[in-house]
């Protein structure tokens, strides 16, 4: 009888061993199944946390201050503006909840980075950038 089980342990660990080489072997990227989705979420909504892929914008406005740093003031996404909007808006600073015409201020240095924005926050937590 403990010949049998050592016997089954074998086959089972051979069986293991057999049917990852053979995953490992034949991938499904080379018979063209396509495993990454066809329209992938590239950001993410700093007002209302959605996520927006190709072709979806935040409206913003930029204001240059010299050389020394350029404000944003961001609105909001697609899904968080309009009159047909069901998502919650809120500071990601302080977590107020914010009306559709209220908007955050976010900051940036072109001398590093124009690109890279540090979000201060909306007029409750942040009013002197207003």
């Amino acid at each position: 009888m403990s010949m049998d089980l050592g016997f089954a342990l074998l086959f089972l660990l051979a069986a293991v061993l057999i049917g990852g080489l053979i995953w490992m072997l034949f991938n499904l990227r080379d018979y063209g199944i396509d495993t990454t989705p066809s329209d992938p979420i590239r950001g993410y909504c700093p007002i209302c946390a959605a996520g927006l892929r190709k072709g979806e914008k935040i409206r913003s406005s930029v204001v240059e201050i010299g050389n020394v740093e350029i404000q944003t003031r961001i609105k909001g996404c697609p899904y968080c503006l309009g009159e047909k909007s069901t998502r919650k808006r809120t500071c990601p600073v302080c977590k107020a909840n914010l009306p559709v015409d209220q908007l955050i201020l976010a900051i940036s240095d072109p001398r590093v980075d124009k690109r890279k924005l540090a979000i201060r926050g909306c007029k409750t937590c942040y009013p002197q950038g207003f």
